[in-house]
């Protein structure tokens, strides 16, 4: 039925969430399909393709960006999400704050992932993801 296929690709969306905020790479490599492709549009870089190419990705993001802040939350919001059978593509907004370690000062970031999933083993996995980031901005020092 489409209403679970669609609750079940929310649950997935926010999983992804919770396991990049909690610094958990493998967990969230475990999320895309053997053959996936992550595509970090915001950063310029050539895409991840395969689950282990994207595990290392996400390697490199907690050594780099994770790494460098305390209470990084990513929040997604409305989602529009199409199912056909055992595929589905799916468009959320994207916001994330963290407090640099270095300086302090709060960090909002805003932007889109664009998705395409695919049902495997009966159970929902990203089957490319794509990374949009609109802007970044850092609160004041008071």
């Amino acid at each position: 039925m489409a209403s679970d296929d669609i609750v079940e690709i929310e649950q997935l969306l926010y999983r992804y969430c919770f396991a990049v905020d909690s610094g958990a790479p493998e967990e969230v490599a475990a999320l895309f399909s053997e053959t996936a492709v992550l595509i970090p549009v915001y950063t310029g870089e050539a895409p991840a393709n395969g689950r282990a190419a994207i595990l290392q990705w996400y390697v490199n993001y907690q050594k780099g960006t994770r790494a460098a802040v305390d209470h990084l939350r990513h929040v997604v919001t409305n989602p529009l999400i199409e199912v056909s059978g055992d595929q589905a593509t799916a468009q959320c907004y994207l916001t994330a704050n963290a407090v640099s370690k270095a300086s302090g000062k709060a960090s909002w970031t805003s932007g889109t992932y664009r998705d395409k999933m695919v049902r495997e083993g009966g159970r929902w996995l990203f089957a490319e993801r794509r990374i949009h980031v609109h802007y970044a901005t850092q609160s004041e020092m008071r």
